[in-house]
């Protein structure tokens, strides 16, 4: 009794430890890290429901364009697929057209539209911009919704992509939530990335 009792007080501290150092890391990364000005900025995609982007993407776009307006020679690039069956426009063209509106020149916009994962974004952006064959290697930059930022820069280092991080806002309702489902899906970053890029299936879809 006394050995079950020391285990399970062991495992709730090792648990409780776990939560904290988590949660530290992501109070940590939730202001980006960017310092400079890149010459990419990735504007990961989220949900859109038909045709209308949702709050969190909405988000996503404005804070973009706001630094796209104040960093006139940063090209962006935006990012997400058709993911759902309900989608009629892919999360790029959304972003796209938010990006327009808010006075983003069209010829500093490309669309990477095919990706479902995180792990695609990256892949297929890094993909796009070896295309245009920039002069010098690039500085690469994303940007997130702020609770999003840490995993999304664990997937980019994952796939070889080496990108600073910049943090969008997130609706407010909601918002712990959201840390709460981060610190559970963290964990399937590895069965993510096995199954994407080795022969092991996998289903998962991480956003």
């Amino acid at each position: 009794m006394k050995i079950r009792t020391a285990f399970l007080a062991a495992s709730a501290a090792a648990l409780t430890g776990l939560c904290a150092g988590f949660a530290a890391c992501e109070a940590a990364a939730k202001n980006g890290n960017l310092s400079g000005e890149p010459d990419f900025l990735l504007i990961l995609g989220c949900r859109v429901k038909v045709d209308t982007p949702d709050e969190m993407l909405r988000l996503r776009a404005e804070a973009a364009a706001k630094f796209l307006n104040e960093h006139k020679n940063v090209r962006a690039i935006c990012c997400g697929g058709i993911v759902h069956e309900d989608q009629t426009k892919s999360e790029a063209q959304a972003i796209k057209e938010i990006l327009l509106q808010n006075g983003i020149e069209s010829e500093r916009i490309f669309l990477e539209d095919k990706s479902q994962t995180t792990f695609e974004n990256f892949v297929n952006a890094k993909k796009l911009i070896d295309s245009l064959k920039p002069e010098k290697e690039p500085e690469i930059a994303f940007i997130s919704s702020e609770f999003h930022l840490m995993r999304a820069s664990v997937i980019a280092s994952l796939v070889g992509v080496k990108a600073s991080s910049v943090p969008a806002p997130s609706p407010k309702k909601g918002r712990a939530l959201f840390y709460v489902y981060e610190g559970l899906v963290f964990p399937l970053l590895y069965r993510e990335y096995l199954g994407k890029h080795t022969n092991i299936p996998s289903d998962m879809k991480i956003i």
